[in-house]
Parts: C-alpha cells; sequence; structure tokens
C-alpha cells in the first residue's frame, strides 16, 4: 500500500481523533509520505520518532499495537505469572507522554495485566527499581531522552530492570512484527472481574522517598564529611524527570542546593534550555549564568550538574584552579569517579578480589588502566547502557561483585539495584568527588592532572558524518564494507596494529597479516569495526542501521588536549575521504 492509500486509510478509520486527522489533511505532501511511506518498527532500542498521525510517528495507535505485542509476549512467557506479577510504566515530561502511559495501562488491564505506574514524570532509573522491587515481568518507560520536544519514544524493560537484551528481545520485537498494522490490530480482553488493576505509585510521598532514601545510600562518605560543606551545588535537570527528585537526593547528602530558573520544572517544551543533553554546551549555559550570578552575590558556588530530561545520564561543570568555568566528558569523569570509587575502598581495605568494572568497546581506555592499577578485572560490552546492566546481573549469578559501569556518553551506575544508568546515584557521587577533592585543597581537574600522570594521557571524542542525496544508506553501507573487507593499515600517518569486526568475528593482526575468527561473549554481535592504532589510541567506526549517518570514536594516547585534537581531526578527514565524503 502506497503512502496515499494509507493516509486515505488513517482518514477514514474510527480509531483515529479528528486531530490527528485534521493534521493529515493539513500535511504538504513531502510530509505525508514521511508519514505514511513506511512504519515505525520496534527494535532493540524500542521506539523512538516524531510525533504526530502515521505509520512511521509515534501517537496512541502505534503505541497500542506495541502494547499489544509486549503483553501477548510477557503472557506467552510468563502465562498467569504475568498477571499476577504485573508491570510498571514510567513516564516523561513530553508531550502526549500520560497518554501513552494510559494507552499502554488500558491495553495491559485489558489482558489481565496489573500495572504500576504513577501520576507525574518519574526517572527512568527509577522505572528499573520499580520494576525490581516489585517483582514485576517486566517495565515501560515512555521517553525520548535529550531528543527535541517533537519526539517521543517507548522502551521495554525485562524482569532483571534491564532494558531487553538477547533472547529477550529478539522474542519480543517477534511477536511485535508478527502483528497486523495499527488499524487492524485486535487483542482478546479479560472478563471485568479478571481485569488488571492500576496503582499509582506516586499518590503520597512515600514511594519517591523509599527511592530517594535507597539512592542516597549510595553515597560513599554520607556520614563522614563533617563541618560545612565545601561543595556548593547548581543544579538543572533540563525541564525533567529529575525536578523533584534530584534536588532531594542532593540535599540529603548534606549539599547546598541551587537550581536553575526555567528549567527546575516539567515542560514538554523545554522553553528554558537551548538543548537538553548534557553532552552538548547549551544545557549548560542557564547554569553558568546561574552560578555566576550567585558568586557575584558572594554565595561561592563552585559545581555544576546537569541531567538530561529522563535522568538517566548527567554531565558536570566545575571551577577550576583557577577559577573558570570548565565541563568534563563522560570519559573524564568516569575515569575520575573509577579512581574516586576504587581508591576509597582501597583506602577502607574493601576492595573486592572479585570486583569488577564495565565498560563498551567505544569508552576510553583511562578507565579499564586505572582498573588495572587497583587490580580490578574489567568487562566490556556493546555499546549501550541494557548490555551493562545485563552484565551486572551475570556478574552476581557467577559470584562477582559489580562495583561500576559507565559510557562515554555520559552514563554511569555505581550500584546494580538499578539495572541502567542511574542519575541520582552519579550527581551524589560526583558531589561526593568534588567534596573529596577541595577537602585536600584540589579542584577537580587538580585531581584529574594527577591521575592522568599515573595512567598516561588519554583524548577521547567523536565525528558524526551523514551521507548525503539518493541511495545514501546504500552508499554507507558500501563503504563500510570495503573498509570491512579491504581495511586500512594506516591512518593519518600512523600504523593500524590490529582491527576488530564485531558483525563478522574477525580478528585482523596487521603486523603478521593474519586474519582469524574469535569469540567475544560480552560483545553482541553488532555492525561496528574497531581499529586500534599502533602505540594506543583506538577509532571505532558504528553505522547507524536506519540512517545514513556513521559514528567515528576516537581515541589518541599520550598528547595534550589541543595536539590530540589536532591528531583526530587530521585522521577524521582521511577517513571521510576515504568513505567518499
Amino acid at each position: 500500500m502506497d503512502y496515499q492509500k494509507k493516509a486515505e486509510a488513517w482518514l477514514n478509520s474510527n480509531l483515529v481523533d479528528e486531530k490527528l486527522k485534521k493534521e493529515i489533511r493539513d500535511a504538504d505532501n513531502s510530509t505525508l509520505e514521511e508519514m505514511f511511506s513506511s512504519d515505525l518498527s520496534f527494535g532493540t532500542a524500542g521506539m523512538r520518532a516524531l510525533l504526530g498521525p502515521g505509520s512511521a510517528r509515534l501517537n496512541i495507535l502505534t503505541v497500542r499495537r506495541a502494547t499489544i505485542g509486549v503483553g501477548l509476549f510477557l503472557l506467552r512467557k510468563y502465562g498467569e505469572e504475568a498477571k499476577r506479577r504485573g508491570v510498571a510504566i514510567s513516564f516523561d515530561n513530553r508531550h502526549f507522554s500520560k497518554e501513552f502511559r494510559d494507552t499502554a495501562s488500558k491495553v495491559l488491564n485489558d489482558m489481565g495485566i496489573k500495572v504500576f505506574t504513577f501520576l507525574d514524570p518519574h526517572p527512568t532509573p527509577e522505572l528499573s527499581y520499580t520494576v525490581r522491587i516489585n517483582s514485576c515481568v517486566g517495565g515501560l518507560m515512555i521517553t525520548a531522552s535529550h531528543n527535541p520536544r517533537e519526539y517521543n519514544g517507548y522502551k521495554f524493560y525485562d524482569e532483571k530492570g534491564c532494558q531487553g537484551v538477547y533472547d529477550i528481545i529478539d522474542g519480543l520485537i517477534s511477536v511485535i512484527t508478527s502483528l497486523p498494522d495499527e488499524l487492524n490490530v485486535t487483542y482478546d480482553s479479560v472478563p471485568e472481574k479478571e481485569r488488571g488493576t492500576i496503582t499509582f505509585l506516586d499518590k503520597t510521598t512515600e514511594y519517591d522517598e523509599d527511592y530517594v532514601n535507597k539512592e542516597v545510600s549510595t553515597s560513599l562518605y554520607l556520614d563522614d564529611f563533617r563541618g560545612e560543606r565545601l561543595t556548593k551545588i547548581v543544579f538543572s535537570p533540563e525541564c525533567g524527570c529529575d525536578c523533584i527528585v534530584g534536588p532531594m537526593a542532593l540535599r540529603q547528602c548534606g549539599y547546598e542546593v541551587t537550581t536553575v530558573p526555567g528549567q527546575d520544572f516539567f515542560d514538554p517544551d523545554f522553553k528554558g534550555t537551548e538543548n537538553p543533553n548534557p553532552e552538548t554546551e547549551g544545557a549548560y549555559k542557564g547554569a553558568y549564568k546561574t552560578l555566576e550570578k550567585l558568586n557575584r552575590e558572594g554565595r561561592k558556588y563552585n559545581l555544576i550538574l546537569v541531567t538530561d530530561p529522563d535522568a538517566d545520564r548527567c554531565g558536570l561543570a566545575f571551577l577550576d584552579k583557577n577559577g573558570e568555568i570548565r565541563r568534563f566528558t563522560g570519559n573524564q569523569t568516569g575515569a575520575l569517579l573509577i579512581d574516586f570509587v576504587l581508591g576509597t575502598m582501597a583506602r577502607r581495605n574493601q576492595l573486592p578480589l572479585n570486583g569488577v568494572i564495565c565498560n563498551t568497546f567505544v569508552t576510553g581506555g583511562q578507565g579499564a588502566k586505572i582498573a588495572s592499577i587497583y587490580g580490578t578485572k574489567v568487562r566490556t560490552t556493546a555499546t549501550g547502557f541494557k548490555y551493562i546492566g545485563n552484565m551486572a546481573d551475570r556478574l552476581r549469578n557467577i559470584g562477582e561483585k559489580y562495583l561500576f559501569g559507565y559510557e562515554e556518553s555520559y552514563g554511569y551506575l555505581l550500584a546494580d539495584f538499578i539495572r541502567d544508568k542511574d542519575s541520582l546515584q552519579s550527581i551524589i557521587a560526583m558531589a561526593d568527588m568534588t567534596e573529596y577533592y577541595l577537602r585536600q585543597g584540589k579542584t577537580l581537574d587538580m585531581a584529574y592532572e594527577e591521575l592522568s600522570l599515573k595512567t598516561g594521557r588519554y583524548f577521547n571524542d567523536q565525528v558524526s558524518v551523514s551521507f548525503e542525496g539518493p541511495g545514501s544508506l546504500e552508499r554507507m553501507n558500501a563503504e563500510i564494507a570495503k573498509l570491512r573487507n579491504d581495511p586500512m593499515e594506516e591512518l593519518g600517518g600512523c600504523k593500524i596494529k590490529e582491527l576488530y569486526d564485531y558483525e563478522t568475528r574477525n580478528y585482523t593482526d596487521f603486523s603478521t597479516h593474519v586474519k582469524k575468527s574469535f569469540t567475544d561473549p560480552d560483545i553482541d554481535i553488532n555492525n561496528c569495526l574497531r581499529f586500534n592504532f599502533v602505540g594506543g589510541g583506538f577509532v571505532a567506526i558504528r553505522p547507524s542501521g536506519t540512517e545514513p549517518k556513521v559514528k567515528f570514536y576516537f581515541e589518541i594516547t599520550g598528547l595534550k588536549d589541543e595536539e590530540a585534537r589536532k591528531v583526530m581531526l587530521e585522521r577524521a578527514a582521511e577517513l571521510k575521504k576515504r568513505m567518499g565524503l
């Protein structure tokens, strides 16, 4: 069926409300084609798309179809147990998040499955906590993370409180893709007396208080810091889910906190922030102004903490030794946190022999180097925190101790009662780390410089490129195939030591030109390449599965940041040229 016929079917359907029909009628031809020329697929990370009518967008009907699939999958997997244990649903501050929660709740209740949910937006890590503490068979998170306001999304969590991986998500996708389209899909409802119930966990403050108390208990220094805190925090939830629980957690840990005006309430339009993504400079601009204003008043604020709208990722900025505001990258913050966590345990003679640090294969190597200094094992997973969450469960099952997990995109997890990246644990640890060093007379940049003297210098950054024009996705895939089948042995004047191909599971040693297969149960099969340079560092090449876009993840070692950035840009330029860009 072409897009115009699909649009006509929506206009003739009683399932489509008049507001959506008006959007369809008002759409120009190119927008109409975008709405209906494809189907919104449920992938390994769930769904994320523009809001609005159409088979390619996120709306009540596409959410309803996905939830029918979730319900059928859980009933087939758990039987009557699915109804007894139920499903947790949380949502962020975006447009239609509550409506999508209501749609998902109704479908599950109709199937006899009870639902635990919230009246107001709540963080993604609290969804993971809710699945685990209530022994649910699964969870749904309505969020598009840091995407612009025009987007929303839908993620599935398994009974471990982890985003679905491996056979679980494959099984769910199989069920959803087997269903009729969103206009024609139906499901059987149970009799009225067998319908599931809805429990709103935030009808009182008790549930959130228990959750925050659990997060606060992860502080390594809760009872150790005496007297007035040296760390004073400007905090921004970026108009998202941490508006209430974020400041609550920091204050319970003893910190003075001021929130950024215009960014400290639920706002689906994100009017108060330039960009709600803590990886970008725009997310911090309001906090910079707030900190500078407070310090002109003599208030002595020195730390900025920013969390993204669904409150799973976070970043920091701080006053450096010269009194200037400085930001750390996700890799730098992760490395410093690993040293802080492992160092604290070592100083207390509490560092376990079976401890493990987790990262991903595109994460910088400095954190792993620090772990090796402390004699701590590192387990490396595929990109995506769901793999780290799943690894935490695997470690527990084999008698090893999860100590810390992180990825370069500002996601961290200290205590694995949550099985996803968790901004609350992370901002507590960042505040404690800042306080610990300030009590030694050190700012974070001074602490990081000392750390780099021990580990060597690491510079990590990424470059995103897009293929343009007709057939761009096909051209991108062809260029990736060239790199796979006829790999480069040198880039930017630096020889390449080895190549790991995570799709074909082939390893190439360029010193001997021996190519052989490898197994790595920790890293799921994915269409990524990692070239390791002679002397240290790497470039990992990760193409999108749905768009003509590629990310290059670079690590340059042994150089100061300015020189390393120059080297990275030279290598990126040569790599783009090789790929016809």
